[in-house]
This record gives structure tokens, C-alpha cells and sequence, in this order.
């Protein structure tokens, strides 16, 4: 354990000591305490309660816990029912659970009944996420007042937001073997299949799919301007011929492209547009979760979420982009279950074994997230292993290492800027400035 906490915060057991300190005078002094402890993860909650409610019990304290659902959200009185309520601690959790059609009828009663928590000299400790702390500032905001201390278990790795690149959103390619393993090469074979095709409107179908993956392929290489002007072309033959179901794949490109400009508002109206003649389209769904999530609306990008994946339960690509949804909004367990779902589907693909590496590297398991990142090694072809070399050097916090190799795969053209960029288990290991710093230079 380490000695300082992260950007000089308590360590653990500080801030354990912080609690049981607090709990002990209360108890003494016969008065209320009212504690907010919050957790990256469950692990994390579940660790602290377990060595809190040891600590607690050496000094002859009683322990019980309160886990909120839509049938017991009043967490008030649910205290009150409980045999000696004066002479116990509660541990209270899942508060953002707590039922009614918006799920927060619990903070709701806990902003009601607020006072009969001082009046009965009860004494909580409630477990939340970062997410649930801001719900219970906003949605019991006097309950939030009476509140005496707030602890935060946070990573020891560096914080910061985390965000959605490009990359991870998904593209609807059809999944076929290419003769061409160079870019530029499989760019100029379609531009020349382009060139040949008849103006006719026997083919029309496939100039527009053409356009569509050729816009991919530009964006693969870091061309907007000429991604955007294919994707533009194909919607132009596709919506002047009165085939709007061919254009909702071009919807999507154009979105992809402003989502990486920063314009997530603009991606959000392109691809409602597109699920107007595709709303079953797991691929807009996903994306526009993740746009939703960048604008910080994140029940709607939750909800988004998982109609993505009722819609399409068997691809482990959108499990996969639910996961990264999750952890941009701090759900790190959410996020963990997706991903570990996607391997379920996929379990060959290395690409998702190293997203649930990252997650594992999230909430401090590194002995896990080495397991999963070396199955992923044994899965990837020799000469594309580079990427996971990064990770890896990452996840054993050797980030000047990572940051080494990324400047080398650089140099030697096995990356480029633009898949730096768009890597979104880099965006979780490296801390922003430093992507900026290697993908500027």
C-alpha cells in the first residue's frame, strides 16, 4: 500500500481511519454521523466495508446493512425498523437504485425525511459512485447539507476524464478477406472500381456502398476532408433516387467524422437521421450513446446502450463499445461486465480481451489485467503485438516506457497519429496531455 494517495490524497487506510474516527465519536458523544464514502468500484466499496465493519466490531459497534432497490428505497425508515437503530452503524449502498420511473425516488426520500436521521442519532456510511454523489447534491440537496464528512477512495492512478475517441465507434464494413494488406493500395483498387462502373442504375447500389467504404478507408487514413466528400457523394445518389435505406451507412460516416471534430451535438442530429430509415441499426444506436455521453447526458446514452444491444445481443462489438460508454461515466463495474460479456461472445478476439485488461487495470487488479492482456498476446498476430506491448508497460505503471514504444511504433510507421488518437485503451492508460504531446510532435 502505498504511502501518499493519489495527487496527494489519503491512502486507503487513512481514510479508513478517517471513518472509524468519526463513527467512534459519534458513538461516544451520542451523537448522529452521517458519512459518504465514494468508490471508483464495487471492489473497492466492498473492501472498505469489510475492513471498516472489522474495526467496528472490535469496539463492541453493531453493523447492518441497507441495500437500496425499487422496493426498499426510504432509507429512513428502513433504519428506523431495524433493532436498535441508536446502537448500530449502517452501511448504505445502491442509493442510485432507489425506483420510480426516473430511479430516484430514494434520494427523493432521503431529502424528505432528513431530519430523522439527527433526531434519531443515526449513524450511516453511504457507499456511492462518483455518479451518485453529484445525483444526491442535486436530487436531496437538504439531505446533502446535513451531511459531516465525505471520503473519497479514489484510484491511485492519476485521474482524469475520460473520454471517446473515434475509435471505438463502430463501422457497418462487411467483415471480408482484402487482397490488399497496405492502405493506400486498397484506397486506389476501389477508386479504380469506382472509375469503371456504369452510371446506370443497375449499379447504383454498389457505387453507393463504394462510397461508403471508401469514405472509411479515407478516415482510416486520416483524410476527413476526402472521407466527408464520399460519404456526401454517396448520400447524394442514394437520397436522389429515393433510396434513403442505403444512406443511413453514409449518416453514420459523417457522423463518425464530427464526433472526432468535437461536434457531438452536429453527430447527434446525423445519426437520429440515419435511424430514422434504420432505427434497428445496432451501429447508430451504439454511436449515438457515445455522443450522448460526451454531451454528459448519460442516462439517455445508457438507455441508447442497451437498446444497442437488445437490438443485437449477439455481437460482441457493441458489448464491447458499452463498455467504454460506461467507463467515460465512471461505471467501472458496468463497464467490466460488458466487456467480459463481449469475450464470452468473442472469446478469440484479442481486441477485446485487452479492452477487459484495461478494465481490470481500472480498478487496481493488475494480476488480472496482466492474465487477460497475455491471452490477447497469444491471440495477435506477431506484427501487430506493438500495441499490446504499450498497454502492458502502461498497466505496470511504466508509462515514459509506453510513451517510448508509441514514439518508435511512430517513427517506424506501424502507428500513426490518428490511430493514437483514436485508441480507446490509451485514452484510459495515458493521461490526455500525453497523447497530445506524442501525436503533435
Amino acid at each position: 500500500m502505498s504511502k501518499t494517495g493519489p495527487r496527494g490524497g489519503k491512502t486507503f487506510d487513512e481514510n479508513i481511519s478517517v471513518l472509524h474516527d468519526e463513527l467512534g465519536l459519534a458513538a461516544k458523544w451520542e451523537r448522529p454521523s452521517i458519512l459518504l464514502a465514494i468508490h471508483k468500484s464495487k471492489l473497492s466499496q466492498e473492501k472498505a466495508e469489510q475492513e471498516l465493519e472489522a474495526r467496528l466490531r472490535r469496539d463492541g459497534q453493531s453493523v447492518a446493512r441497507i441495500v437500496v432497490n425499487p422496493e426498499r428505497a426510504d432509507v429512513a425508515h428502513l433504519i428506523l425498523a431495524a433493532p436498535a437503530p441508536e446502537r448500530t452503524v449502517f452501511f448504505v449502498s445502491n442509493i442510485d437504485w432507489g425506483g420510480a420511473e426516473d430511479g430516484k425516488e430514494a434520494y427523493r426520500a432521503l431529502n424528505l425525511y432528513r431530519e430523522l436521521f439527527v433526531e434519531n442519532r443515526i449513524k450511516a456510511v453511504f457507499s456511492l459512485t462518483a455518479n451518485a454523489a453529484t445525483n444526491l447534491a442535486v436530487h436531496a440537496p437538504d439531505f446533502w447539507a446535513f451531511r459531516h464528512r465525505v471520503v473519497e477512495f479514489a484510484s491511485a492512478r492519476a485521474a482524469h476524464k475520460a473520454s471517446l475517441p473515434a475509435g471505438l465507434l463502430v463501422w457497418d464494413i462487411p467483415d471480408t478477406v482484402d487482397p490488399f494488406d497496405n492502405l493506400d493500395d486498397k484506397i486506389r483498387a476501389r477508386e479504380e472500381i469506382m472509375s469503371k462502373l456504369p452510371g446506370n442504375s443497375e449499379a447504383l447500389s454498389t457505387r453507393v456502398d463504394l462510397c461508403y467504404v471508401l469514405g472509411h478507408l479515407y478516415w482510416q487514413r486520416g483524410d476527413a476532408v476526402k472521407a466527408e466528400g464520399a460519404f456526401r457523394s454517396g448520400l447524394d445518389l442514394a437520397f436522389g433516387h429515393d433510396l434513403a435505406e442505403l444512406g443511413w451507412h453514409l449518416l453514420n460516416g459523417l457522423a463518425v467524422l464530427q464526433h472526432e471534430s468535437g461536434q457531438y451535438e452536429r453527430a447527434v442530429e446525423i445519426y437520429r437521421k440515419g435511424l430514422a430509415a434504420a432505427p434497428e441499426s445496432s451501429a447508430l444506436l451504439i454511436n449515438l450513446s457515445a455522443a450522448t455521453c460526451m454531451l454528459g447526458r448519460n442516462q439517455e446514452a445508457i438507455t441508447l446502450g442497451r437498446h444497442a444491444v437488445r437490438v443485437d445481443p449477439a455481437d460482441a462489438r457493441i458489448w464491447n463499445r458499452l463498455g467504454y460508454i460506461y467507463e467515460a461515466m465512471g461505471r467501472v463495474d458496468d463497464g467490466r461486465t460488458s466487456f467480459a460479456e463481449a469475450v464470452a461472445l468473442s472469446p478469440r478476439n484479442p481486441a477485446f480481451l485487452a479492452s477487459l485488461a484495461v478494465a481490470y487495470f481500472l480498478i487496481e487488479r493488475p494480476d488480472e489485467a496482466m492474465r487477460h492482456l497475455k491471452a490477447a498476446g497469444q491471440l495477435e498476430p506477431a506484427q501487430s503485438a506493438s500495441r499490446l506491448d504499450v498497454y502492458e508497460e502502461a498497466i505496470m505503471g511504466n508509462t515514459a516506457k509506453a510513451e517510448q514504444l508509441l514514439r518508435a511504433a511512430l517513427s517506424g510507421g506501424r502507428m500513426s497519429a490518428s490511430e493514437i488518437r483514436r485508441d480507446p485503451n490509451l485514452s484510459l492508460l495515458l493521461d490526455p496531455t500525453q497523447i497530445e504531446a506524442l501525436t503533435s510532435s
